[in-house]
């Protein structure tokens, strides 16, 4: 499988407070969304991925979702005529300090877990979910193929 670049990026990242996300860091997310959108032949919208406090997160999670805490990742998809008019398939909010304490009581690298939620975030956007067993286990499937590709371990398997 190869990853199709466009000329623009498919990843708007919004990033003010976090210096844990290093510019490789940055690129390889940038790819790895490029890369499951033209998977998924959708390479032509962009994605909004906005990294968040937790009282932040603990806000978006009350108002869209009607639960009161934080959590690593939400996923806001766009309605189709929005989709079609702006070109961008919807946004990601990823809570930071949610998922440094995550990745460490996993015992996973912080890289390696942004990739995973990135990955899991934008198979959403697309219509993906987990809430049935089935579902859950094509999503995660997913979720595994796009990590191999850029050599990321099998998150359900750690």
């Amino acid at each position: 499988m190869t990853i199709l670049i466009n000329k623009k990026l498919s990843l708007n990242i919004l990033n003010h407070n976090y210096k844990e996300i290093s510019s490789e860091l940055e690129s390889r997310l940038e790819l790895l969304a490029e890369h499951i959108l033209c998977d998924q032949n959708q390479h032509k919208l962009k994605i909004n991925l906005k990294l968040v406090s937790s009282n932040e997160m603990i806000k978006l999670n009350r108002d869209f979702r009607a639960k009161d805490l934080d959590t690593n990742v939400l996923s806001f998809p766009a309605e189709k005529d929005i989709q079609r008019i702006s070109g961008e398939l919807g946004d990601i909010a990823i809570s930071m300090p949610y998922i440094q304490n995550e990745s460490q009581n996993l015992n996973r690298g912080l890289d390696d877990h942004m990739m995973h939620l990135l990955a899991h975030g934008i198979l959403h956007l697309l219509g993906f979910d987990h809430q049935k067993n089935q579902d859950a286990n094509i999503m995660e499937a997913q979720e595994i193929k796009y990590l191999e590709f850029f050599k990321i371990a099998n998150p359900y398997l750690i």
